[in-house]
């Protein structure tokens, strides 16, 4: 559709983004460019759909065995990510893809350089972005800053959710998710299954902290607390 000037720059910026972003996990811009006001680009195809509908097709949630190659591929792809500069902002099952047994993290449409914070011009003011069920309190309090810490509690989240088939916070129907975000503690991995390995707890739920000084500060961090 007919983009206005400001439309075409977030574009370019997220095609920038994702173009800088070369690696085996992390989905490949094959081309993009315009014409007039009509913008596009082309990213490679991921026949094996999301982790989401994986879940689905699985009853809600992974195995152990299932998810690790996943969690593995999803975290070297982040690792990769905050060391080039960037955060992502939106990690969820949805946003990382399945290729030829492949993993692939995909739209880093909300990402941004971290080293950059406030000098774009482009962050919201008093606002935030990304999914709420699997974003930190502070992604909502202090969104303009968000660094790669809040990545490590996001995608901690993920994994959460591939392996329970629930959110981190005790969320209901009746709450605004925002309003629990800021008021509520997250409910510990092993109070939503208690067969799951302690180790592989203990690295979640400290990913999972709600003050950023006490989680991994980053995803290579995360990824070797996971790996152990």
């Amino acid at each position: 559709m007919d983009a206005d000037d400001e439309a075409i720059e977030k574009f370019k910026r997220e095609v920038a983004v994702t173009a800088k972003l070369q690696h085996p996990n992390i989905v490949r811009v094959l081309e993009s460019g315009a014409s007039g006001a009509v913008v596009y680009f082309i990213m490679e195809f991921c026949d094996g759909g999301s982790v989401w509908d994986l879940m689905l097709k699985n009853g809600g949630r992974l195995s152990l065995a299932q998810a690790r190659p996943i969690i593995f591929g999803a975290l070297e792809a982040l690792a990769f990510a905050h060391d080039k500069g960037f955060v992502h902002r939106d990690l969820k099952p949805q946003n990382i893809l399945l290729s030829h047994g492949a993993v692939r993290l995909s739209d880093f449409g909300l990402a941004k350089s971290f080293q950059q914070a406030g000098l774009s011009g482009m962050s919201m003011t008093g606002g935030y972005a990304g999914t709420p069920v699997f974003m930190p309190r502070e992604q909502i309090t202090n969104f303009k800053y968000v660094k790669p810490v809040s990545d490590v509690w996001s995608m901690a989240a993920t994994i959460y959710n591939m392996l329970t088939g629930a959110f981190p916070y005790p969320f209901s129907k009746e709450r605004d998710p925002i309003d629990v975000i800021l008021n509520e503690d997250v409910v510990p991995i092993r109070k939503r299954d208690a067969t799951l390995p302690k180790t592989l707890a203990d690295a979640l739920d400290k990913a999972l902290a709600k003050k950023t000084r006490d989680r991994f500060q980053d995803a290579a961090e995360f990824l070797c607390a996971i790996e152990r």
